[in-house]
């Protein structure tokens, strides 16, 4: 991991060609360095439960001059999604990617730049319908004078940061970005909002307020505590018959990370065809379309998706190198999909024919939730 914040600081590059060398260069070893932590990282429970947020915080690693800011990003959210929200929401708009996605830094007061003030409000906590256009130019105000420093870390100018009050939700204050962050967390919605966020992307569906309004509640009394957020789903009914019918059906990263996991080589060209083929999938890894992130479950379904799905995973297997490569792995399980395949019977051999009839048979596009006990 430490190899990839020894790339180039692509802005220091001195002609336009080579920044746009270097951007390509960070662009490709971000992307490979995550389809490897996915698949073969020391902690995949941790790095997976980091991509349920990741996906809450959406940023383009392409948008931007240093795609390798995402891997700080990643760090932040491993180092704080067993915190509370506040730290880990925290950690996220004190990231170089994020604002840097936004445009955030250095807007100014007779500058004002409102994405990533609408944003924080929307997507981060309070959610939509629960704020004013008066809110959001405020809380861009208290955003004002955000600057990357040489190291590349974020800090607040006090030259170009707004000094003056500003009343946000009903509060008027001298804010600053941490007692804003934390006057934010502590608005009932937030609670809703990223539980349901959460939700959405645990179970593979858009789940419904009153069916997790248990585990807001508790969310909210703990003051936003991320372990009691995993507890009360791991508990809950939509949690419990997801794992049961396995009916989430996974998004193309899943999808690839899980059958590289299954053939069992390390060689590259499992993730450089990984890579491709996510592309044809519909999913340009680290690249979601906006600011709302990807999509989940049955949104990712269409007749192109569902051909590239099946016709991806086989370059895989039809890979010579990645076939001599691989671990000689036991028999075929049950336990590896979750309801019984059409296409084969299981426990059977891991030859060649048999891997390829299981990943491309129907069962291997579902399973349960990601494991929430740690």
């Amino acid at each position: 991991m430490d190899s990839y914040y020894s790339l180039n600081d692509c802005r220091k590059e001195k002609t336009k060609e080579e920044k746009l060398s270097c951007k390509r260069l960070s662009l490709r070893n971000t992307k490979t360095y995550w389809l490897k932590d996915l698949t073969y990282g020391p902690n995949k429970k941790a790095s997976f439960l980091a991509n349920i947020w990741l996906s809450i915080f959406a940023v383009n690693a392409r948008s931007f001059l240093n795609p390798h800011w995402i891997i700080k990003q990643i760090n932040s959210i491993k180092n704080y999604q067993f915190t509370n929200y506040e730290k880990l929401l925290y950690s996220q708009l004190s990231n170089p990617g994020l604002l840097s996605y936004f445009n955030a830094f250095r807007t100014k007061e007779n500058d004002l730049n409102e994405n990533l003030g609408r944003e924080l409000l929307e997507l981060y906590t309070v959610g939509e319908g629960n704020f004013s256009e008066e809110d959001v130019q405020n809380t861009s105000l208290v955003l004002t004078g955000l600057i990357l420093d040489k190291e590349n870390n974020v800090r607040q100018s006090q030259k170009f940061h707004f000094k003056g009050e500003t009343t946000i939700l009903g509060k008027k204050k001298y804010f600053d970005l941490k007692s804003l962050i934390n006057w934010l967390v502590q608005q009932p919605t937030t609670a809703e909002n990223v539980a349901k966020r959460f939700g959405n992307y645990l179970i593979g569906e858009d789940v419904k307020t009153e069916t997790i309004s248990k585990i807001i509640e508790d969310f909210k009394e703990n003051n936003l505590q991320l372990k009691v957020l995993y507890k009360g789903f791991a508990s809950s009914e939509p949690y419990l018959n997801c794992a049961k019918y396995g009916s989430r059906l996974l998004d193309p990263c899943s999808l690839v990370s899980k059958t590289i996991s299954l053939i069992g080589s390390k060689h590259p060209n499992n993730f450089n065809i990984g890579l491709k083929i996510l592309n044809q999938m519909g999913q340009r890894l680290l690249e979601p379309p906006n600011p709302k992130g990807w999509p989940f479950g049955d949104e990712w379904l269409s007749s192109a998706r569902i051909y590239y799905r099946k016709k991806g995973l086989i370059k895989l297997i039809a890979d010579e190198e990645i076939w001599d490569t691989r671990n000689k792995s036991e028999l075929l399980r049950s336990e590896l999909v979750a309801f019984d395949p059409l296409n084969i019977s299981l426990p059977a051999e891991p030859t060649r024919e048999n891997i390829s009839a299981l990943i491309t048979d129907p069962s291997w596009n579902f399973d349960g939730p990601i494991d929430l006990i740690f």
